[in-house]
């Protein structure tokens, strides 16, 4: 809607009005019954966290398409592109996606198998993102693409980081991809370069 406050703005109050204490309840032990939460932020989106409401709902709000902050139009993105992993990265913001030619220039299907391709982008404010050439793989005939990792029947890739302070640094980061009723796990140092876990 015009002219509505942001929504953490929203969320913060609600969560203030919601963790007010009644007068002469200040000095009182907590009860064992309410969650402690600590200083993470946490969305309303059912009552788990919620012990009463008085003259108040809960309402989804529906989201608000806005710009176009990027076209799938790079001929190794093909006419399926899917996937999309976005994660904050310290102060980058990095997506991976895949992309493959499902069907050819009249729409009919391909029959499989498809070689599927992997394609990295990254943006610092989450509008204006950049594909970068890395120069890993070829696309006919030329390594001038943002594809990490490419293979026949690959079905998904989901990216993380890892946080623990004991992982290995080849292990930084990981991801869960599969082709076709299997799933395996890859490992990389720098979310770029990517080799599978274990064969």
């Amino acid at each position: 809607m015009k002219n509505s406050p942001p929504l953490p703005a929203i969320l913060l109050a609600l969560s203030l009005l919601l963790s007010c204490v009644p007068p002469g309840r200040a000095s009182a032990a907590p009860s064992p019954d309410v969650a402690d939460i600590g200083g993470r932020r946490e969305l309303f989106l059912d009552d788990y966290l919620i012990a009463r409401k008085t003259g108040l709902e809960l309402k989804l709000h529906e989201p608000t398409p806005r710009e176009i902050v990027m076209v799938r139009d790079k001929p190794w993105e093909g006419s399926g592109s899917d996937f999309e992993t976005v994660m904050r990265d310290g102060d980058v913001i990095r997506m991976y996606y895949v992309g493959a030619k499902l069907t050819t220039e009249n729409g009919i299907r391909l029959d499989k198998p498809i070689v599927v391709h992997l394609c990295y982008a990254e943006s610092k404010d989450g509008i204006n993102w950049v594909r970068p050439e890395l120069g890993l793989f070829e696309f006919e005939g030329s390594k001038k693409n943002n594809i990490v990792w490419m293979e026949k029947n690959l079905d998904n890739f989901t990216p993380f980081k890892d946080t623990n302070p004991d992982c290995p640094p080849d292990e930084r980061y990981k991801a869960l991809t599969g082709q076709w009723h299997k799933l395996y796990a890859m490992k990389s140092a720098d979310g770029i370069h990517w080799t599978r876990l274990s064969e």
